[in-house]
């Protein structure tokens, strides 16, 4: 069973937060705050799931949810648009995605200097 292709460091760096880990390293949640703004990214590596949650102070339910089941990975991008992650779409690929390459489409997560998302596609 393939495991989500990711380098944990880089989004410490990108995230500038520690994930919440969970017993086994089943999980990681990392929890992004910028008022009245907050984001909660899990990611589930042994089962290549992803949960982004994007909150506004004071209203109950989240402005975002995106759930990415079967993720193949993400990556850390820096380029003239600034640092931002890219998760590769789910289901996409036949074999193993490798965090080096870019995916031909997915989302693209920025913090700096706000905290946005967006898809993103590139010419295959």
């Amino acid at each position: 069973m393939p495991n989500f292709s990711w380098e944990p460091l880089d989004f410490l760096e990108v995230l500038n937060v520690v994930p919440i880990e969970e017993e086994y390293g089943v999980s990681y949640r990392y929890v992004v705050s910028k008022t009245p703004v907050v984001l909660s990214l899990t990611i589930w590596p042994l089962s290549c799931d992803v949960e982004l949650l994007i909150n506004y102070e004071g209203v109950a339910e989240p402005l975002v949810q995106l759930n990415l089941l079967d993720c193949p990975g993400a990556r850390v991008v820096r380029d003239d648009r600034g640092t931002h992650i890219e998760f590769a779409a789910a289901n996409l690929f036949n074999g193993r995605y490798d965090c080096a390459d870019a995916p031909p489409y997915g989302f693209r997560l920025q913090i700096q200097p706000s905290i946005q998302l967006s898809t993103f596609s590139y010419p295959v």
